[in-house]
């Protein structure tokens, strides 16, 4: 189940990169606003249940949760692109980001679903 955890991480960090090039984001930062302090604290709230959830979980099942969290996380970095750069167009790849992470939280929940409550998932 491992592999599936890292197929997520791979697919947001080539997927952001990939999405940036076909978009045109622009030069525009969050750091060149007002509420950066404020987008800096919300990202660490947010990530920190992440990262708990990275050390304390079993991986030998499939777990939505955590692909939900890092689609909250990019849900919320867009809502504040969307709000304070919006000419950036960087909303647009934080909110893809957000549907793909959704989608595989949906995704893993069938998994759930279809396998059951007691079986394991040793693919």
């Amino acid at each position: 189940m491992e592999w599936v955890y890292s197929s997520i991480v791979l697919a947001i960090v080539v997927g952001r990169w990939f999405l940036e090039k076909i978009i045109d984001v622009g030069e525009e930062d969050m750091r060149d606003t007002h509420v950066n302090k404020w987008y800096l604290i919300g990202s660490w709230v947010l990530s920190v249940p992440i990262l708990v959830l990275v050390w304390t979980m079993d991986q030998s099942r499939p777990n939505p949760i955590w692909p939900f969290l890092f689609a909250v996380l990019y849900c919320f970095r867009g809502y504040m692109e969307w709000t304070y750069i919006r000419e950036s167009r960087r909303h647009q790849v934080s909110f893809l980001m957000a549907a793909f992470l959704f989608s595989f939280t949906i995704l893993l929940l069938a998994i759930l679903l279809v396998q059951g409550p007691n079986r394991s998932f040793d693919y």
